[in-house]
């Protein structure tokens, strides 16, 4: 059976379409009666579509896309809107959220995806009840809550590339009044990208596990608790390596083209092997106290600690030139209270939003022009703190006695919030909707960054803090809103017309590198301002029950103010303040025509553009510096047209049930970097998935055969422009890889 999302439908026996719950207004309601652009995806359909990543539900949602060179970088892209700088110390504005709690850190967004209820994704700003940073939209991951029914699950695969995984749960009744559950994951491959030079393993692996208690305490009839604690570990993870494509430049702009494309996407050459070792852990609970049938009072109280340490073969060759390592720590605590009421004709909702976190973060780079390095070191060595002198060992970072520059660059941040939603029904066919938060961020930036060579230290390239510049603090406020009407001529139908404004506070990029010996930062590269995007959207959502038909549809526009683009300027991380716009089309459908069939498509159509976009700047290997230019460009991960469908038929068979499925997504051409530099352009490409499993009676046992990337497709799924050392770094996605997956339920 597959279970139903926001454009999906039940296979039940009459076919009508399925009632689907989702929270996106933080109460429940059926999607449908939601006036946003939304996809839900329901447990069993996670299930079916094998999405055990959570970048994997970029597969089946119109203009989501998402970038990553690991998964401690990992970046979602809506309608156009994202972030791509690689610093420790950013935020997306496609904002992140795991049971209710806001994820503040990029490195902790990229994971195992296990045991969930559903995920929700809201296109378009979320500024008013969800706030910080979800400019773009949200995603939503909702874990499965305990019960007090016994029962549980287990599931493993083994697949291409010596992958395996194991995963499960189990739950149930502790007492009259507790109920909990134990949901596990743990992966390892060797990886799919095959590394040439002798003795090297291969890249792209995986190695982790996590695992994820709760407790549900029913304290009387008004009260009630969830409290969850949760661990993940990602050990000495093969990873950290790129593909190279010789380069070369545009005479004015220094934007790099190909000129020499790789022989294999899926080989590369590199004598330093990279690695990720990460550790996630924290708690969240949510109290929810009634009073009476009309009032409620929730409290969402989360803490999180991300640790990172990442290393990378950044020269992408066998011999020493250039290898780039970063370490994180990351602490977070928030608290959310809010008080909602539901009346005979009217929905209010009123909040207070609390964000603490702290970050340390480090990062180290070897190979200049100046100074070679001239030794490997094994992958994750333990800590020289002699060699780098200014990193505590906690970060664990990778460093030795070499030429080299080191950066920290630490943040500190706390955001208070205050919002609140009234919606109104003037008639049974008309509903109006207003919200409002205010927000304010009191951030502080530490950042320096030192040269060396092998001798010791060559001095100070830059040092940036409250104490010698005062734009290294942020006190800023500013508001979100949203003004909505709801229009329901007939069950069954709904139109919508919305204006949000979403908001992003600003922040400061953290430039890793010096050009030449010199150490020079433009002035203003370091910080950048906030970001305001105003939308208006106009949509539908149409239920036909006689003809087993839904259908959802919208058209936006977006007017965005001081977009914060990403690129290189002279051999520098910056992010710089644009003005941007997004015009676009999103449709879903989904039919169920006969029994056992179910038919989903999707479809969006993006026209974007920003304005005066600073290229890389930098023309030849000689990492001479030149005057910056600037162009016109389409926002990255942005293509005009892409599609997503899925086409499930089940039947009776051998005394059970058998399932086919086919799934897909294809992209027209797009650029993966801001300044749409040929080199990182990548051509339209078409992803197609194919499976087949099989049920007995009572549908315990589930075994599937099926084949990811079935066309062999090459596509990228990250690209940078540096061009100036005369090569394109990617990251490609995974080849055609078969595997097999069981599972038994109980």
């Amino acid at each position: 059976m597959l279970a139903c999302s926001a454009g999906a439908l039940a296979q039940e026996s009459d076919g009508l379409l399925a009632e689907v719950t989702v929270t996106a207004q933080k109460r429940a309601q059926s999607v449908q009666d939601v006036g946003q652009a939304i996809t839900a995806f329901s447990a069993e359909q996670l299930k079916d579509l094998r999405m055990s990543d959570v970048v994997d539900v970029a597969a089946q949602v119109p203009s989501l896309q998402y970038q990553s060179f690991s998964p401690s970088f990992t970046i979602f892209n809506i309608r156009g809107v994202s972030q791509n700088n690689f610093a420790d110390n950013l935020e997306a504005p496609v904002a992140t959220y795991v049971d209710g709690a806001y994820v503040a850190t990029i490195n902790a967004i990229g994971g195992q995806l296990f045991d969930a209820e559903r995920v929700e994704v809201l296109r378009g700003p979320q500024g008013t009840l969800f706030g910080r940073n979800a400019t773009g939209g949200l995603i939503h991951f909702i874990s499965r809550a305990p019960t007090h029914e016994s029962e549980g699950y287990v599931e493993a695969s083994v697949s291409q590339f010596s992958s395996y995984s194991l995963e499960g749960a189990f739950g149930g009744s502790l007492s009259d009044a507790v109920a909990g559950r134990l949901s596990f994951r743990g992966e390892k491959s060797d990886g799919y990208l095959k590394n040439d030079f002798p003795g090297a393993r291969d890249g792209r692996g995986k190695n982790g596990y996590a695992i994820r208690g709760q407790l549900q305490f029913d304290g009387s009839e008004n009260f009630d608790a969830l409290v969850k604690v949760f661990y993940a570990r990602d050990d000495d993870v093969p990873d950290g390596y790129y593909v190279s494509a010789l380069s070369d430049q545009y005479p004015l702009t220094g934007l790099g083209v190909i000129a020499v494309a790789p022989a294999d996407v899926h080989r590369t050459d590199s004598n330093f092997e990279g690695f990720l070792d990460r550790t996630t852990y924290g708690a969240t609970a949510t109290l929810t106290r009634k009073f009476g049938s009309d009032v409620q009072l929730v409290s969402i109280t989360n803490y999180l600690n991300n640790d990172k340490s990442y290393g990378e073969d950044a020269d992408i060759s066998p011999t020493d030139f250039f290898r780039f390592l970063t370490g994180s720590r990351h602490k977070q605590w928030s608290e959310e209270l809010r008080l909602s009421g539901d009346h005979a004709r009217s929905h209010w909702q009123v909040g207070l939003y609390y964000l603490d976190f702290n970050q340390k973060n480090r990062a180290w780079n070897g190979g200049d022009d100046d100074v070679n390095i001239v030794s490997v070191q094994p992958h994750n060595p333990e800590f020289n703190a002699a060699a780098c002198p200014n990193n505590p060992p906690e970060l664990d970072l990778n460093c030795g006695p070499l030429g080299h520059t080191e950066t920290r660059f630490d943040l500190g941040a706390r955001n208070y919030s205050l919002f609140g939603q009234y919606e109104y029904d003037f008639t049974d066919r008309w509903t109006g909707i207003v919200g409002y938060r205010w927000t304010h961020d009191d951030k502080n930036f530490d950042y320096r960054l030192t040269e060396f060579n092998s001798a010791g230290a060559v001095g100070d390239a830059v040092t940036y803090n409250r104490g010698n510049n005062p734009q290294a603090r942020i006190d800023w406020s500013d508001w979100a809103g949203r003004v909505q009407v709801n229009y329901h001529p007939s069950a069954g139908q709904l139109y919508y017309l919305s204006w949000n404004r979403g908001v992003k506070g600003g922040n400061w990029t953290a430039p890793t590198f010096v050009v030449d010996g010199q150490a020079s930062i433009a002035e203003g590269i370091l910080r950048h301002d906030e970001e305001v995007l105003n939308a208006y959207e106009l949509g539908g959502k149409f239920d036909f029950p006689g003809q087993n038909v839904r259908l959802n549809a919208s058209v936006f526009y977006y007017d965005y103010d001081n977009y914060q683009s990403f690129s290189l300027t002279n051999f520098v991380q910056s992010v710089v303040n644009r003005n941007a716009r997004v015009k676009g089309a999103e449709l879903e459908l989904t039919m169920h025509p006969m029994q056992g069939l179910d038919i989903l498509l999707g479809a969006s159509l993006l026209d974007t553009e920003v304005k005066d976009v600073p290229t890389t700047g930098l023309i030849g290997a000689t990492l001479e510096p030149t005057p910056i230019q600037a162009v016109d460009a389409n926002l990255p991960s942005a293509p005009k047209f892409s599609g997503n469908g899925l086409v499930r038929y089940s039947w009776p068979a051998f005394g059970g049930s058998l399932a086919a499925q086919a799934d897909f997504k294809y992209n027209a051409k797009q650029s993966l970097e801001a300044t749409n530099a040929p080199g990182t352009n990548e051509a339209a490409y078409f992803l197609g998935n194919l499976s087949l499993s099989f049920s007995p009676p009572g549908e315990q046992w589930r075994v599937s055969a099926w084949v990811d990337n079935v066309t062999d497709t090459e596509y990228r799924i990250y690209a940078l422009d540096t061009s100036f050392v005369g090569n394109i770094q990617s990251v490609y996605g995974p080849p055609r890889t078969l595997g097999v997956t069981a599972s038994y339920r109980w």
